[in-house]
């Protein structure tokens, strides 16, 4: 019951945001931020000087993808919402 519960919290927030990833404006602004976040910790990644360090990066750049994906992931709920 509690995951169905997340899968619908997750739902409406993703919807909540349809707005914001469909213009494209404020979408090519938020991409060229997470592309300029993306080398900020890929030049983090290669300057580490222990593990701990370049594990952070990576988890960074993993969220940074994850938000890339965001329009995909909010049309996705919208189109399930309708169908």
């Amino acid at each position: 019951m509690s995951n169905h519960n997340n899968n619908k919290q997750q739902h409406q927030h993703l919807l909540k945001l349809k707005g914001f990833v469909n213009n494209t404006t404020q979408w090519k602004a938020f991409n060229e931020l997470l592309d300029f976040l993306t080398e900020m910790e890929h030049k983090t990644m290669e300057q580490a000087v222990n593990t701990i360090d370049m594990y952070k990066a990576q988890g960074s750049v993993k969220t940074i993808r994850y938000l890339k994906h965001l329009r995909d992931y909010v049309n996705a709920e919208q189109e399930n919402k309708n169908g």
